[in-house]
Parts: structure tokens; C-alpha cells; sequence
């Protein structure tokens, strides 16, 4: 697996908004994944928001390590990106998850009562299957 960071026709397979899931390690040492919008920083790390009461949030917080893998539009390109929940932030105005609503329904969040925390997550390593650089 490569290093981070990512090449530029990677960072450009991740600009659009995609479907992905994410990794994350349960207190017990056991994997789970579920699927997840998520947004790209201009420094590079990945953003995601969570719930404040999810038990994804509760994961990180115990084991910081994280899986992204995001498809492209044939489902066998993808790229996966290994990293670390690095920041952790409430989402005061909704301003993260509105952004993300936005990116991927072209709209704000419809939930105004959510209580959402933003986690923005480095890249340590990443690969690819197929050839999601070449994905429109």
C-alpha cells in the first residue's frame, strides 16, 4: 500500500460525491462498516459527520484507526484510504453536515435537530482496485 499522500488524479476520483463506506474497530477489537457521505478538505484529510451519539463516533473515539473505501460508478474501481481520526469537532450551525447535505442532495440537511460532530480523518496509506482514476 502506498503512502500518503494520495496523487492527483486520486484526490480528483474523490472530488464528486460517491458512495463509500466506512471502517471503523468496535471496543471489542471486532470491524464494522456502514455506509457514509463524505467530504474532502482542502489540506487533504477526509471529512465525515457523525452523530453524536453513534456508535461509529463511540468507535473512533476508543481506536481512532479508520477504513474508507469509495466506489466508482461500475462498483469494481474503488479506492481504499487507511488513516486516523485525527480531530473531532460539534457541528455548531449544522454547517459540516449541511455542506455534505448539500454535496450529495444539493440541499441543506433536513434534519435541523441533529446533533452531529465532525470528524476529519489524515491519510496514512491507500490503494486501488480497477481504476477509479478513470471514473467520471
Amino acid at each position: 500500500m502506498p503512502a500518503a499522500p494520495l496523487p492527483p488524479e486520486l484526490v480528483r476520483f474523490l472530488e464528486p460525491p460517491r458512495r463509500a463506506v466506512i471502517g471503523t474497530v468496535r471496543a471489542d477489537g471486532s470491524p464494522v462498516t456502514t455506509p457514509c457521505w463524505y467530504g474532502v478538505e482542502p489540506d487533504g484529510r477526509i471529512l465525515v459527520s457523525m452523530d453524536e451519539e453513534s456508535h461509529r463516533l463511540r468507535h473512533l473515539r476508543g481506536e481512532p484507526r479508520l477504513a474508507l473505501t469509495v466506489l466508482a460508478d461500475d462498483w469494481y474501481s474503488h479506492l481504499s484510504l487507511l488513516g486516523r481520526a485525527v480531530e473531532f469537532r460539534h457541528d455548531e450551525g449544522l454547517a459540516d453536515i449541511d455542506a455534505l447535505a448539500r454535496r450529495y442532495w444539493g440541499e441543506p440537511y433536513d434534519d435541523r435537530e441533529y446533533r452531529g460532530v465532525t470528524v476529519l480523518a489524515e491519510i496514512e496509506r491507500w490503494h486501488t482496485y480497477g481504476d477509479p482514476a478513470r471514473a467520471p
